[in-house]
């Protein structure tokens, strides 16, 4: 199982232009567990829509074949990316990951014919 110490180290850093607010722990219906990075709603004067809503990114924490999940909730299939230790294990690159996936999750709702 994955352990991050200093996890919340992380809150108010920012990650493709949006800052974490929030980290927890969270465990689906298969008992997998994963971190929750939390990235709040983009205000532009209108209802938060698509990529402007808030944002939850999660990292399963059970390694399978040497690589962990990553992915933006609600949309695993479009964004998922697997990521080794050693891209976790530094905050830097871990925080660069996080990017990646919400750059495409921007891509995704840019390109998507339901909003």
């Amino acid at each position: 199982m994955l352990e991050i110490k200093n996890i919340d180290r992380a809150i108010n850093m920012t990650c493709y232009g949006r800052p974490i607010y929030h980290i927890s722990t969270h465990k689906n219906k298969l008992g997998e567990e994963s971190y929750v990075f939390e990235f709040d709603a983009i205000e532009d004067g209108q209802v938060p829509t698509g990529y402007n809503k808030p944002q939850q990114i999660h990292l399963v924490r059970n390694e399978y074949n040497g690589t962990y999940r990553l992915f933006t909730m609600g949309l695993q299939m479009a964004t998922e990316k697997k990521v080794v230790l050693s891209e976790i294990k530094c905050m830097t690159s871990l925080l660069v990951e996080i990017s990646e996936i919400l750059r495409t999750t921007k891509h995704w709702w840019k390109h998507s014919k339901t909003n």
